[in-house]
């Protein structure tokens, strides 16, 4: 993902790529400038990534309910 707001191949992806901005920030090579891409772009990695996460709660959420509610039908 580029500073662009392309959207990441997959949610691994997106985390190899904040670990690089990471590392790259840290150790502060970086000109000012290129820090706040990095930074924006990190955020932006971040957001996509927390956002997978709820997706991935959300249907896992969706799935328990739709089994608890086969097995209720089942002891019936």
């Amino acid at each position: 993902m580029s500073t662009k707001s392309n959207k990441p191949e997959s949610f691994e992806s997106a985390m190899l790529r904040l670990e690089e901005i990471a590392n790259q920030l840290e150790d502060g090579e970086a000109e000012l400038a290129r820090s706040l891409e990095l930074y924006k772009e990190g955020a932006e990695l971040a957001a996509y990534c927390t956002q997978q996460l709820r997706d991935a709660r959300q249907q896992v959420n969706v799935l328990s309910k739709e089994s608890y509610s086969t097995e209720e039908k089942e002891e019936n």
